[in-house]
C-alpha cells in the first residue's frame, strides 16, 4: 500500500481553508487543488510500503511519538516553494508549533522537513493569477489546533484522485 504519516486536520479548519482559497481555485491554472477531505499535515512520505516494512514505520512512528507531548500548532499565510524560482508547491504556512513539528518529523528521519500544510502542486505553468490572490490573504489566519497524535495513512490512488484512510493513529507521549 502507498503509505504516509501525518496529522490530521479538523473539519472546521479545512473548511476555512476552503472557503478563503475558493477565488484562487476558481482560477483557470496549472494547480492541482488538494482536495477539502484530503488536507493534511504530511510528516513523512513512506511510499509503496507492506509487511514487515510496514510494521518497521508503525514502530518507528511509536516511538518518534513517545518523545512528544501535545502541542498546538497556528495555520497562518500562504507561501510557494521553491522561493527563487517558479511554484511546485502553494501552501498555508505554520506560525505557531512548527519547531514541534519539525523535530517529529526529523525522529521520522524526514531530514529536509519544512512546517506547511500543502493546498496545491503546480503542475503546469500559469499560476500568476494564482499568486497574485495569495498575496491579497497572505496573513490570513485559519485557525489553530491542538495535535495530540500522529496517523500512520493509507492512500490509495483513483481516477479521481487520492483516498485516504487512517491505517493507525498513534497518541503523543505514549
Amino acid at each position: 500500500m502507498r503509505a504516509f504519516i501525518s496529522v490530521e486536520l479538523p473539519e472546521g479548519i479545512k473548511k476555512k481553508i476552503f472557503k478563503a482559497t475558493a477565488e484562487m481555485r476558481a482560477i483557470e491554472s496549472g494547480v492541482k487543488w488538494v482536495e477539502e477531505q484530503n488536507l493534511h499535515l504530511t510528516l513523512k512520505f513512506l511510499g509503496s510500503i507492506e509487511g514487515r516494512d510496514l510494521l518497521k514505520a508503525v514502530s518507528l512512528a511509536e516511538e518518534a511519538a513517545k518523545g512528544f507531548n501535545g502541542f498546538k500548532i497556528r495555520f497562518e499565510g500562504l507561501g510557494s516553494f521553491p522561493e527563487d524560482s517558479p511554484p511546485r508547491i502553494l501552501w498555508v504556512g505554520i506560525s505557531e508549533g512548527g519547531e514541534n513539528l519539525k523535530r517529529i518529523a526529523e525522529s521520522l528521519g524526514n531530514r529536509e522537513f519544512s512546517a506547511h500544510l500543502t493546498i496545491g502542486r503546480v503542475k503546469d505553468k500559469g499560476v500568476d493569477e494564482v499568486k497574485s490572490k495569495m498575496a491579497g490573504i497572505h496573513g490570513f489566519s485559519f485557525g489553530e489546533m491542538a495535535v495530540d497524535s500522529i496517523n500512520i495513512m493509507k492512500s490509495t490512488l483513483t481516477q479521481k484522485g487520492p483516498v485516504y484512510e487512517n491505517y493507525r493513529r498513534i497518541v503523543l507521549g505514549r
